[in-house]
């Protein structure tokens, strides 16, 4: 009962942190930014979908399993690029999910700098179902006996500086706190906060055929201590990605990636716990698939690649 008892604290706790973090968090945190900042999508050079699928601390009972679909066109004459994100995410007995289109305009400089903006559009979606609770106290007032959820809009805005081997943005995805969760007393909602993300990467070679290129992800939320992700990736023969991740006071993370084809790329991930959870959970794993109409050969050209 103890253990099952702090399984349940650590996981209250990552309910809390998800309602005050709403964007969705992979460990291939550096091929997912569509959903972290708008502006980054000003990288891509071509049709590009992208899915991510994350099972967290295997082991836990109620654990997160989040989904993530990414759509991408660049309008090439009008200096743009538009996307669509889908997002699902599921913990316990509580359920969010959104759809965002978002817009990003590109200004090109010299020696191949840009500088990117982005807007970003979207509907979420929060429900809790209460037929799932098992309370200790059947009577408590808290405990509903029906599903409960509501719709709310959102907006949100990034900034980038992309070259040909480095990037770093700033964007805030959602401006609204929204009460996501609903219950028939207000005082049990819960409502999301504002997150700005920092993110960056670079590009090295490092032999003829292989590049070094880490990567970092920094999130600043009132409600949580400052949240910091470093990916080390190698790229070997254009071919193979090898990558190593951290995130503070959370997970270690290996990684693999690897191009069926010019046009096809899969990857799976798998994370170690290190905080105190590890010793309820098997660790975390994750998958993506993502299909381009890029041919590029070299893997240098723009952010996909980071």
């Amino acid at each position: 009962m103890k253990k099952t008892a702090l399984a349940l604290m650590f996981l209250v706790a990552a309910q809390a942190l998800s309602l005050a973090q709403q964007a969705p968090h992979f460990s291939q945190f550096t091929f997912s930014k569509l959903n972290l900042n708008p502006a980054l999508l000003g990288g891509y050079e071509s049709f590009t979908v992208s899915g991510f699928y994350r099972h967290q601390w295997f082991g836990v009972e109620g654990a997160p399993r989040t989904g993530l679909l990414n759509v991408v066109a660049p309008l090439t004459r009008h200096r743009a690029v538009v996307g669509m994100s889908l997002a699902y995410d599921q913990i316990g007995m509580t359920r969010t999910g959104s759809a965002a289109a978002s817009y990003t305009y590109v200004v090109q400089l010299r020696n191949g700098l840009k500088v990117l903006g982005g807007l970003t559009g979207a509907v979420e979606y929060g429900s809790i179902d209460f037929t799932m609770a098992n309370p200790a106290d059947p009577l408590d007032a808290l405990i509903g006996d029906v599903a409960e959820g509501v719709w709310r809009p959102n907006f949100g805005a990034g900034a980038a500086v992309h070259a040909r081997n480095w990037y770093a943005g700033i964007s805030v995805p959602r401006f609204l706190r929204n009460h996501l969760y609903r219950s028939h007393r207000a005082d049990a909602s819960a409502r999301a906060y504002n997150e700005l993300f920092l993110t960056g990467g670079i590009d090295v070679r490092i032999a003829s055929m292989a590049r070094f290129r880490p990567g970092m992800l920094v999130s600043v939320n009132p409600s949580a201590p400052m949240d910091i992700a470093i990916d080390a990736s190698f790229l070997l023969y254009n071919q193979f990605i090898l990558a190593a991740a951290y995130r503070l006071d959370d997970a270690l993370t290996a990684a693999v990636q690897y191009r069926l084809n010019p046009m096809w790329k899969m990857g799976v991930a798998y994370d170690f716990t290190i905080s105190g959870l590890n010793r309820y959970s098997n660790g975390t794993a994750e998958i993506m698939l993502e299909y381009s109409l890029d041919r590029v050969t070299d893997g240098t050209r723009h952010i996909r690649f980071f």
